[in-house]
């Protein structure tokens, strides 16, 4: 028979008093001091408290342990430890107990719950705001339109000063407070533009979040109205005045861009109040040289109330001069501005902003002077003061839905003649402001559309 090491008595060994004292319910500290250590592990009960057992091990050790009946499966017994002496008190102790008694009256097992609280606190501590947006912006990249250089670029920039204070903390605890308080202080620290960026990419990161199930609400839809300063919505630069934009024309036909076809569409942005990603984006199939005539879906128009879905822009003999020019350099491809190069087949629209902002205008350039969207202000400026067109026509020009007293937008074909006569006249003055032969005096005498508006 083996020799026992450590010399103890077994329960088997003990004394009469010996075993009074290890069986006696335990009501004070100075009692669980008290028990003798035994060669195997017992358990002695807490007195007033069914099922709360202390756990007497060998080395020493003593452990408060919870005996309980399964709320839901009746034959199921569980031991669940409540934690050891004397880390946990033995008030401590009896309010844990009390504790789990709660739960069990609403039907919860303890020991699933506590199990539950630490996988919850696990994920919490997983899902740090830093990795939800990492994340997203993942997410952002592989599906739908990617977003812009410039855009990706913003994001980073407001992920980087986000993260520097709260890229650490689990997303469930970043409240509405705290991330108001943070994109005010931006403001204050960095300006306006950027505690609004910063609120975007925050309210992108949230909705990521609600939909992956790691919070319930976005916080930051519940933002109280003008609780930020508001941005300054600067219109894109344009120029308006006759001379000057002659000037950018002949500037214009100087230009030389490592695509000539560059030109071009600068040439046709000009002359149709299309926008730089619709020209740009142009199909052959969509044009009608025999109507004179471009239809298309312009990009911006779709999913949006104050946008046509589809567009008819007239076709003045400049601009149908213009592109059959170009057919004859991509009329075998799908679309006009064609250029295999680039991943969709097209000119990027990025060669239109370069051009402008690297060329002409005295060796100034144009930036911060005119854009490509541009266009369509200098446009709709000129045909109102100049051409003396009103602001139905110009409106319906650039694609804005525009709707009657009956509360239904105009079709795409309302008043097309007074379009393709407008256009026309357009085609014609840019003509006489490359030459140099018009004035910057308004001579405005309004042509309003002959049917009435109804």
């Amino acid at each position: 028979m083996a020799k026992q090491s450590n010399n103890l008595p077994s329960i088997k060994d003990e004394s009469a008093d010996h075993q009074q004292v290890r069986l006696q319910p335990i009501e004070y500290d100075k009692q669980i001091k008290a028990k003798p250590l035994m060669s195997a592990d017992y358990e002695i009960n807490i007195a007033g408290c069914d099922g709360l057992l202390l756990r007497i091990r060998p080395s020493g050790k003593r452990e408060f342990r919870h005996r309980y009946t399964h709320p839901i499966i009746r034959t199921k017994r569980t031991r669940l430890s409540i934690g050891d002496y004397p880390a946990v008190s033995l008030k401590r102790a009896k309010e844990l107990y009390y504790d789990n008694l709660s739960l069990l009256a609403d039907g919860i097992d303890p020991k699933e719950h506590r199990e539950q609280q630490q996988r919850n606190l696990e994920n919490s501590y997983n899902n740090t705001f830093k990795k939800v947006a990492e994340q997203w912006l993942e997410r952002r990249l592989a599906v739908g339109k990617k977003p812009s250089v410039s855009t990706l670029k913003t994001y980073n920039r407001m992920l980087k000063y986000i993260n520097a204070k709260l890229g650490d903390v689990p997303i469930e605890q970043l409240k509405m407070t705290m991330l108001l308080t943070f994109c005010q202080d931006l403001q204050e620290e960095r300006g306006i533009e950027v505690g609004q960026d910063a609120k975007t990419v925050l309210n992108y990161v949230f909705d990521h979040a609600v939909n992956r199930g790691l919070v319930e609400l976005n916080p930051v839809r519940a933002f109280p109205s003008r609780s930020l300063e508001a941005s300054a919505n600067k219109p894109k630069p344009a120029i308006t005045t006759p001379s000057e934009f002659g000037q950018l024309l002949r500037d214009i036909d100087q230009m030389t861009p490592r695509q000539p076809s560059t030109i071009t569409a600068l040439k046709l942005l000009a002359l149709t109040y299309a926008r730089v990603g619709d020209i740009c984006a142009m199909k052959w199939a969509d044009i009608d040289f025999n109507a004179k005539q471009w239809t298309f879906e312009p990009l911006k128009g779709k999913g949006r109330k104050d946008m046509v879905d589809e567009l008819v822009i007239p076709l003045a003999p400049q601009a149908i001069a213009i592109l059959q020019e170009q057919h004859k350099q991509t009329g075998n491809h799908e679309f006009v501005f064609h250029s295999p190069k680039n991943k969709k087949g097209i000119l990027p629209t990025g060669r239109i902003n370069y051009a402008l902002n690297h060329y002409g205008n005295n060796g100034k350039t144009y930036l911060d002077v005119h854009t490509p969207h541009g266009f369509r202000a200098s446009a709709k400026t000129m045909q109102m003061e100049r051409l003396g067109y009103d602001e139905l026509i110009t409106e319906m020009q650039l694609g804005h839905k525009m709707i009657n007293k009956y509360g239904r937008a105009y079709s795409r074909f309302k008043f097309i003649e007074v379009r393709t006569k407008m256009m026309n006249e357009w085609a014609d003055y840019i003509d006489k402001m490359r030459a140099n032969k018009i004035d910057n005096v308004i001579y405005a005498n309004f042509k309003h559309a002959e049917q009435k508006q109804g």
